[in-house]
């Protein structure tokens, strides 16, 4: 048994990680440290068992332990202990009193914590409409809101008014949280609220009494000597040598955060290798060319796996595209049958959640009914393309080609998602000029030589109005004296794709981003060291 286990415990490979962990402190280290002491008795456990069985078999110690008979925690009231600490929420401390009471993590944002209190599908606020204790559902938020803040209220005076004796109430102030306004309620700030020196309730925390904090108070000290003026100015300080072969001492054990290696600010770029070489054609689809033209490092990101699996929407949005290839020309009736008919292929379970959306699938039918109904004769649909453009290998999918006559065509992209461009901004979306270049250019197999593009239009069937909604685009018109802005965009997007450096742009679409922890226009995804 003890063998087999050893050898279970290495292949594993825990060993070093959870050394690091325990020696590193803190709460990570303290998990650490209760993983490796049940490691050391799960192997006493089978040395034992080997000392009284030398000849039975692994798999008998495996049956040993799960014949074990552990007690298990107790859910019953206890009585208290007098060397004991109560643990206790505020509803749980009322109608009791301790000689020392200490209210804990007093935040702002925490407490008060003024989120509504409600049922996913908001029963209570339906129910005090129509019991008219709120006049209106615009009211009903706000009341809501102030009696979250009177409940909030009353847990903290219960809190506060157990102590006997002492009463402590602590909160963190610094860059990235503050205390809540009910600390003032306690003690009030000093005679100038803006003099933090003259605060007699802030006092500087002192440093953890463990590696952790030691690296810490250590590298402080170290960057604080290096950051102060030379005597006489006469250049740069001298490190402080105590503080550097400390820190090497802990780095030489192997202690976490002691190595300037390890350092956060301080690395210098993994690679300035450009992602295509310069005689390589970058591929570039439109809903590309679309994004990194509105935020490059957004694309880089998501390229490099920031984007997560689809969810329902995006699933539902693939099904009514395919239902709408199917049936170019199809009536309201026809295409709700077919989405009866194909609406499994989602794999929604049964529940209000389902019937929720299969309403707004219905409703976006219709908007596609709608719209087919005026629309042209659809010559393509899904229709693939790729053309070559100086560095660039534009190729993608388009939703419909409709003629308009006259040798031309007109680019049709369907969207069902809830936001619709302005017109100044489709005048120059991206992605419509992507496939109108690609139709000027002769890239579509399915049109006759020298078919010209007449425009495009994205059309929204998402609930944004009752009826789809159209944004159209203008022709590109001849490329006689000059390139058209689509295809001077359209280069300038392989160039970007093909660098080794990316530039975040703050746009309508960040509070949206799927990156946005990665960005350092973003608070969330800015480096530590700024």
């Amino acid at each position: 048994a003890q063998t087999v286990l050893w050898a279970l415990w290495s292949s594993a490979d825990l060993a070093e990680g959870w050394r690091r962990a325990a020696l590193a402190g803190g709460a990570g280290g303290a998990r650490a440290d209760r993983d490796l002491d049940a490691v050391l008795a799960l192997f006493r456990a089978a040395e034992t068992f080997v000392d009284r069985l030398p000849q039975a078999p692994a798999r008998a110690f495996l049956d040993y332990l799960q014949s074990q008979d552990l007690p298990a925690d107790s859910l019953a009231a206890r009585a208290a202990s007098r060397d004991s600490v109560a643990v206790l929420t505020p509803a749980g401390a009322a109608g009791r009193e301790w000689d020392v009471v200490v209210v804990a993590g007093v935040q702002d944002g925490t407490w008060p914590d003024l989120r509504l209190r409600d049922s996913l599908l908001g029963s209570q606020s339906l129910a005090d409409l129509l019991a008219g204790r709120s006049p209106d559902a615009a009211g009903a938020g706000a009341q809501a809101r102030a009696a979250v803040l009177a409940d909030e209220l009353r847990s903290f005076a219960v809190a506060t008014s157990r102590a006997r004796g002492t009463l402590l109430v602590t909160a963190v102030a610094d860059a990235d949280e503050q205390p809540s306004a009910f600390v003032d309620l306690v003690q009030r700030p000093g005679d100038d609220p803006a003099d933090e020196e003259r605060d007699p309730r802030l006092v500087a925390a002192p440093v953890p009494m463990d590696l952790r904090g030691l690296v810490g108070a250590l590298r402080s000290q170290l960057e604080g000597s290096l950051a102060a003026p030379g005597s006489a100015g006469s250049g740069p300080a001298a490190p402080d040598r105590g503080a550097a072969q400390l820190l090497a001492r802990l780095a030489a054990e192997g202690v976490a955060g002691a190595d300037p290696r390890e350092w956060y600010g301080l690395a210098d770029e993994s690679s300035a290798t450009a992602l295509w070489a310069p005689d390589e054609l970058v591929p570039v689809s439109p809903s590309k060319a679309e994004t990194v033209s509105t935020c490059a490092l957004r694309w880089a990101l998501e390229a490099a796996g920031g984007t997560a699996a689809d969810g329902t929407s995006q699933t539902l949005g693939t099904l009514v595209h395919s239902i709408a290839q199917d049936f170019p020309a199809g009536t309201e009736g026809e295409l709700l049958e077919e989405l009866d008919r194909r609406w499994r292929e989602l794999g929604l379970r049964d529940g209000w959640p389902a019937v929720a959306e299969r309403r707004r699938a219905e409703r976006m039918i219709g908007r596609l009914a709608e719209y087919l109904k005026g629309a042209g004769e659809a010559v393509l649909r899904e229709a693939p393309f790729s053309l070559e453009l100086d560095r660039a290998l534009l190729r993608g999918v388009v939703d419909r080609l409709e003629d308009v006559g006259e040798g031309a065509v007109r680019v049709v992209d369907l969207k069902t998602g809830k936001r619709a461009p302005s017109a100044t901004e489709t005048a120059q979306n991206p992605q419509l000029g992507a496939y109108q270049l690609a139709v000027d250019g002769g890239a579509f197999e399915g049109l006759a030589p020298g078919t010209r593009s007449a425009g495009a239009q994205l059309v929204f069937v998402g609930d944004i109005s009752k009826g789809p909604t159209v944004r159209a685009q203008s022709g590109l018109g001849p490329e006689t004296d000059s390139p058209t802005w689509a295809r001077t965009m359209i280069e300038g997007v392989a160039v970007t794709m093909a660098s080794s450096a990316f530039t975040a742009c703050l746009n309508d679409l960040c509070p949206m981003c799927p990156v946005r922890t990665s960005c350092p226009l973003h608070g969330e995804g800015r480096q530590v060291v700024e």
